[in-house]
């Protein structure tokens, strides 16, 4: 069934190059996978994408593709991950994801780090990233987030956001670490960029199934 998904639904909100720059920095070395991306939007050259992407992308009759990037499976809530995951998961499977990261982190020693709204007194927060996560670092301010196109910049953005950490171990208490915007140059950690901040082009339509089967 194709999907029917608006170009501005809630779940594809993109996250910018800035916050991702100072959520790796955080984190201290590379995140070497993105286990929720679209090729536009993918924050590392190697990440999950979902079904829908697929069916939107048949729908319009090509797939954007990305020579730095590729996509290493469907679905990321159905597979393992691996050490140094990013993620900035759909706003409606965020509790799947949390714990998911949970799972990751306690069950197969993967560490990483995710971006939440930060919701410290709903349920699911209190169940899912209290005692669970190792820390949750609190920006000085919102950060912004971009369209499916990667680029363009959205509106509206009426809620913070905080990068989580997960990381094997048990947690009675979750740390909270307080952080300026920009903290990547305050650290002067200048990690690499692995992918280029120009949007992707749809320049040849490509059908990564069709390529994954032939291969």
């Amino acid at each position: 069934m194709k999907s029917t998904t608006a170009a501005s639904d809630k779940n594809r909100w993109g996250t910018q190059w800035e916050c991702f720059w100072d959520a790796q920095a955080l984190y201290g070395r590379e995140f070497q996978l993105d286990v929720a991306a679209e090729p536009e939007t993918a924050k590392v050259n190697r990440f999950y994408t979902s079904g829908d992407w697929i069916d939107r992308s048949r729908a319009a009759g090509a797939f954007v593709t990305n020579p730095k990037a590729t996509i290493v499976g469907f679905d990321a809530l159905s597979h393992d991950w691996e050490h140094d995951w990013w993620c900035n998961p759909p706003f409606d499977l965020k509790r799947e994801f949390a714990a998911h990261a949970a799972k990751q982190a306690r069950q197969n020693g993967f560490s990483g780090m995710m971006l939440l709204p930060y919701e410290p007194l709903t349920g699911w927060w209190l169940e899912l990233i209290e005692g669970v996560a190792a820390a949750v670092y609190e920006p000085d301010g919102r950060y912004n987030f971009v369209e499916p196109d990667g680029v363009t910049k959205k509106t509206g953005v009426n809620f913070g956001s905080v990068p989580v950490l997960f990381t094997p171990g048990y947690f009675p208490t979750t740390q909270r670490i307080r952080y300026r915007r920009g903290v990547r140059d305050e650290l002067m950690i200048n990690l690499g960029e692995n992918l280029s901040m120009e949007p992707c082009k749809p320049e040849q339509a490509v059908d990564p199934l069709k390529e994954r089967e032939a291969a």
